[in-house]
């Protein structure tokens, strides 16, 4: 309980102290505020090998070793400037992230730009969601926008985690991080759960509450039935008769919708995601079906409309609901 209080007091400090030193925005380009860079694990190797040719060549006056220990220092000072002005290059942008149901994935296009008047990043570029250990490789020589697989967590609208950017370029000596905050939310819809669909009729009309209303139509096939004097003979079930010397013709059936309301009923909190669930199946069953439907949450409701512009909508209310609006580690 202390440690895992201690851990998240150790998060809240380092998110203010992130939020101040690398602010959130749409687009970052990086420079000496937001760059980080310490010897990586073969840098502090190489590192304490040159401390070692140091001890040896002072203890034994080899001047050899001597030289040898200052050309790899001057090696690693070359290279922490390179592995700085290569890094400082990249100016990111994150597209906006498309909305999907909860515990899936979701594809964010992420675009690495040269920075004005400069030529471009070199080297393999690491990304992954902060405090993340699996990460994405980028190879910044061969591509400028790579598509990230991000998995979405439960129902809600959810603040992006910022995302670390590292490299190790050019020799692995040094390794160059950054942690940017792109200012994006990620809306997660429920997952749809089937279910009947119950659309109650508007306040001011009479009809009774129900899906669909079947109506004789060409849409769907429903069955054979006996054929009736002046059917028309496209409809004719040509092989039933050659087979069985019988007459028939076939139904079709077509919905015809009621305009209506998808209610949500009242529930505890505990059965709470399941009836959001089974309003999100029942939305897009009204939007395949190009019902003309709203929705009913008790304190929102929203007209009764059609098209995929109403269904996302729609489903982004049940992710909003009630107003859940929170910060996840992906």
């Amino acid at each position: 309980m202390l440690l895992a209080n201690l851990q998240r007091a150790w998060r809240k400090r380092m998110d203010d102290w992130l939020n101040r030193r690398i602010p959130a925005a749409h687009k970052q380009q990086l420079d000496l505020r937001s760059i980080f860079i310490l010897p990586s694990r073969f840098g502090w190797l190489y590192l304490l090998l040159c401390i070692s040719l140091f001890v040896l060549g002072t203890n034994y006056q080899n001047n050899l070793m001597l030289i040898l220990c200052f050309v790899m220092l001057a090696i690693l000072l070359i290279n922490l400037h390179a592995s700085y002005w290569n890094f400082a290059r990249l100016c990111l942008m994150l597209k906006a992230i498309p909305p999907g149901y909860a515990n899936s994935q979701v594809t964010a296009k992420l675009h690495l730009n040269a920075a004005e008047h400069q030529k471009s990043a070199s080297g393999e570029i690491r990304v992954s969601t902060f405090g993340d250990d699996e990460y994405q490789v980028i190879d910044a020589d061969c591509v400028q926008s790579v598509d990230l697989k991000l998995q979405l967590p439960e129902r809600g609208i959810h603040r992006l985690p910022r995302l670390t950017i590292e490299s190790f370029f050019p020799l692995g000596l040094y390794r160059c991080w950054t942690h940017l905050d792109f200012n994006t939310h990620l809306v997660v819809f429920p997952a749809p759960q089937r279910c009947e669909l119950k659309l109650y009729a508007l306040p001011d009309e009479n009809e009774q509450e129900g899906s669909l209303v079947a109506q004789p139509g060409t849409e769907d096939f429903e069955g054979l039935r006996r054929y009736v004097v002046g059917d028309n003979l496209n409809r004719v079930a040509w092989k039933h008769v050659a087979k069985q010397q019988q007459w028939l013709s076939k139904n079709f059936e077509s919905y015809a919708s009621v305009s209506g309301f998808l209610k949500l009923p009242m529930v505890d909190a505990v059965n709470l995601e399941q009836e959001l669930a089974k309003l999100a199946h029942q939305i897009n069953v009204c939007s395949q079906q190009n019902v003309s439907f709203g929705l009913d949450l008790g304190g929102q409701k929203l007209a009764p409309a059609t098209g995929e512009a109403h269904r996302i909508k729609c489903l982004t209310a049940l992710a909003a609901y009630p107003d859940n609006t929170s910060e996840v580690r992906l």
